[in-house]
């Protein structure tokens, strides 16, 4: 008989015994019986603890709406963890597109697995671009889409005129509110301004060449000369062509080119010629003289107007080593030696 046995059988209640006996050793039965169960229940708590929860798999819930990723977690006993992310795609919108652990890893039942929600591209639908001005809607979009792939760019640009000022936009397609569900391109139609002034051009055929200058530089109409290479029996320096033809209706900066019938006799010391220059292209028409100083010194104006800027063809009839001095604002920029045609030389001061 083992030592327990021997114990118990020495404290078992007998009928012998007083009732006060009985009753004290039938307590100490209980309480020794309820610690006994109180340290298998210790030892059962442990052992399963030690054994930890049942190991499940990571299911692939990549490119999953979240509601049906979040019922596949739960099915396996898995905690998600959610973080939103922007996208380019539209049609991620709401789908899991990352996942941590990977899909196949075996992990315990309650393990976190992370999920990276797309909650859409950054621009989810065109917006109201209309009376914007175009400059600004460029600028807004690129630094919208530095951090972030487009999904809206700058399409077809029309320009048309309109009361509007110059660079605002008309219309736009897609037009405002349409969801973007892929790369879109805006296409927009874009006020250039009012319709520019167009007067008629009159004709100058037939009248001499310093007359049509008078003419056309009181008009700040600018102009192109050239002599014609055909014979003609028109008198030398007589306009014989102009284009565009006369009546038609061209915009104040719009040049008139002019052919004039060559000089046939030219005086002994004199020279005959085309003095030509490119101008640049002013923003604003500036004012443009041009003088004539002959070997004495003496000056002459031969046209002073505000110019657009662009090609420019004078035709002259100058002594030999005479000057033409253009100026713009009063500041030299061209100063033309007038020589035979094989000994022409041409300084520029600016």
């Amino acid at each position: 008989m083992n030592p327990l046995s021997n114990w118990m059988h020495r404290f078992k209640p007998r009928q012998s015994e007083g009732e006060e006996s009985r009753y004290f050793k039938t307590l100490l039965f209980a309480l020794v019986g309820v610690i006994l169960l109180m340290v298998i229940a210790a030892l059962t708590a442990f052992m399963l603890s030690l054994r930890g929860p049942e190991q499940t798999l990571v299911p692939e819930v990549r490119q999953k709406e979240l509601a049906q990723a979040l019922l596949e977690l739960q099915d396996r006993e898995l905690q998600p963890h959610i973080q939103l992310r922007v996208f380019s795609d539209p049609s991620l919108r709401g789908k899991v597109v990352e996942q941590d652990p990977s899909a196949g890893t075996v992990v315990r039942a309650g393990k976190r697995v992370a999920l990276v929600v797309s909650q859409g591209p950054v621009v989810d639908q065109v917006e109201d671009f209309i009376g914007r001005n175009l400059d600004e809607v460029r600028s807004e979009l690129q630094t919208l889409f530095t951090t972030f792939d487009a999904v809206l760019q700058i399409g077809t640009v029309s320009y048309v005129f309109d009361e509007s000022d110059p660079g605002t936009i008309l219309e736009q397609s897609p037009e405002p509110g349409v969801e973007i569900t892929a790369m879109t391109e805006l296409d927009l139609i874009v006020s250039r301004g009012p319709d520019v002034e167009r007067t008629p051009i009159a004709s100058y055929v037939g009248l001499h060449y310093e007359q049509a200058i008078e003419r056309l530089a009181a008009q700040n109409r600018p102009f192109i000369f050239a002599v014609s290479q055909t014979t003609t029996t028109t008198g030398g320096g007589t306009i014989v062509g102009q284009d565009p033809p006369p009546g038609t209706e061209v915009t104040q900066n719009a040049p008139i080119s002019l052919t004039i019938a060559p000089l046939r006799d030219v005086p002994e010391g004199y020279v005959f010629g085309l003095f030509q220059r490119a101008l640049p292209n002013y923003p604003v028409a500036v004012e443009l003289t041009l003088e004539a100083v002959d070997p004495d010194g003496e000056r002459e104006v031969v046209f002073s107007m505000r110019h657009p800027g662009g090609a420019l063809s004078v035709p002259y009839l100058m002594e030999e080593d005479s000057l033409l001095v253009l100026s713009r604002f009063n500041t030299e920029v061209v100063t033309f030696r007038v020589q035979r045609l094989e000994e022409q030389d041409v300084e520029l001061v600016d």
